[in-house]
Formats: structure tokens, C-alpha cells, sequence
């Protein structure tokens, strides 16, 4: 088992994969407005689906949940029979990287990526994602975000070595409009967004321990975990998730 396999086992089977609520992913749903009746929504790094089974729900569109791990998006699809029936309440599952998404251009009233688009890297995926949006459409993303210019050095060390990407609220809002998006909404995401997420991962890192104690590699990346909890833990106040609400002009 390598890295990228222990660490997609340690989180199988957990209500959510990165910080976040299903409030949250509601009020930033119910900020926007669609000319669709019936939305085209595509749900880009959706993990076992806490945000596609939301929009789900509230658009009565389809939403195309995209991720590249199978695992995943099996769970995804149980968890939809059981909450939204045969049909799964119109959501897709497709199996695909977010570098090369097999849809086409212009099909989408919304993209959604909920705590995932640093695995793009956020400018880079504002403007790789565009081509797929309909004029007036929306983009809506999370991502982790400098809450002060000033932090201490341990914390900066860390990002700094884990994802040099992470940027201030006014950094990405240049990004925003350099990308071609008029900004509509943000809101940082409250410091039980991200227990919603640690919580029942530390859970399931404790029955790790123990049943992988011979496994070297289990262990690092339990370790790892441990660490990024423990930062958020001293330094909570330095960073967090911000939701961006963005819209693409109709031009």
C-alpha cells in the first residue's frame, strides 16, 4: 500500500471529506440564481457526495459528481439510494480527473468544488474550469484561505511545505476578477466546518493505529493527519476556508 492508498482508506466511509456543512453549502447555493429550471451542476472533486447530495436537493437539477477515485463514488451512490431513491435524485457519478473533465464546453448553469480545488491549484482551476460554464453561469469554490497578513512562522513553514498556493482574502479576489469572474458572495467558513470533517477522521485514524500498527507507511500519513489537526488546532485564528460565489459575465 502506498501513500495516495492509505490515505483514501483512512477516509473511506466518512460523512465528509474536507471541512464544511451542509449549511454552509446551502446558504452559498441559495445566494446565487439560476435561469435553469432544471440546472446542469457539475460537483468537481466530490468525494462520497456531503455536497452533491445537498445540491441535489435544493437545484432539482443533475448534478454531475466528478471524482477520480472509484471508491468514492460508490459510496456516493449508496448514499444517494438511500436518501433520494432509484433515481438518485438526478446526481451523476462520473469517474474522471479534475485535468481532464469529458464534458463540454458551455454545458454547465454551475460548477461547484467544495474544499478541492487545491489539488488545481485556485487561479488555475478558475480559469481551466471557465470554458464549461454558460454565460451567467457560476462557480462556486472553497479554499483555504490567510485570515491575517501576519502569522506566526511555524504555522507559515507549514503551509509553506504542504500548499504554497494558500493565499489572503485579497489575493484571491484579484485572482477572481484577473480570471474573468465578477465576484458575487464570500463567507469564511465557521471553525465547526472543520470539526464536521476532523472529528470522525480522528475516529477513524484511532482504529488505524491499531490495525495497521506493523505498516509503516499507514502510520506516516496517520502522523501527517495529526499533525494538520494539531496546527488547526494553535493556529485556527491564522487561516481557514473561504466560500467564493462567482459568476461569469454574460457577455
Amino acid at each position: 500500500m502506498n501513500a495516495l492508498e492509505a490515505l483514501h482508506l483512512v477516509h473511506s466511509g466518512l460523512p465528509r471529506l474536507g471541512p464544511g456543512s451542509n449549511e454552509c453549502t446551502t446558504r452559498a447555493y441559495r445566494s446565487i440564481r439560476l435561469e435553469s429550471a432544471n440546472p446542469v451542476i457539475i460537483d468537481i472533486g466530490c468525494g462520497s457526495g456531503a455536497s452533491a447530495l445537498v445540491l441535489s436537493r435544493l437545484s432539482g437539477g443533475t448534478v454531475i459528481a466528478v471524482d477520480d477515485y472509484r471508491p468514492f463514488l460508490v459510496e456516493l451512490k449508496e448514499r444517494a439510494w438511500a436518501l433520494l431513491g432509484p433515481g438518485y435524485g438526478g446526481i451523476q457519478a462520473v469517474q474522471a480527473s479534475m485535468d481532464s473533465l469529458p464534458l463540454r464546453e458551455g454545458c454547465a448553469d454551475l460548477i461547484w468544488c467544495e474544499g478541492a480545488i487545491y489539488l488545481k491549484g485556485f487561479a488555475t482551476g478558475l480559469v481551466s474550469w471557465r470554458p464549461l460554464l454558460k454565460r451567467g453561469g457560476f462557480l462556486v469554490a472553497s479554499e483555504v484561505t490567510w485570515q491575517k497578513s501576519a502569522v506566526p512562522e511555524e504555522v507559515r513553514s507549514y503551509w509553506a511545505a504542504n500548499y504554497p498556493g494558500i493565499a489572503t482574502d485579497s489575493t484571491h479576489r484579484e485572482i477572481i476578477a484577473r480570471s474573468g469572474y465578477v465576484l458575487r458572495d464570500s463567507f469564511p467558513l465557521p471553525v465547526s466546518a472543520w470539526w464536521n470533517y476532523y472529528r470522525p477522521l480522528q475516529g477513524r485514524m484511532r482504529k488505524f493505529r491499531r490495525e495497521y500498527a506493523d505498516d509503516s507507511v499507514v502510520q506516516e500519513v496517520l502522523d501527517g493527519i495529526d499533525e494538520e489537526i494539531g496546527m488547526f488546532e494553535r493556529f485556527q485564528d491564522s487561516y481557514g476556508y473561504v466560500m467564493y460565489v462567482m459568476e461569469k459575465p454574460d457577455e
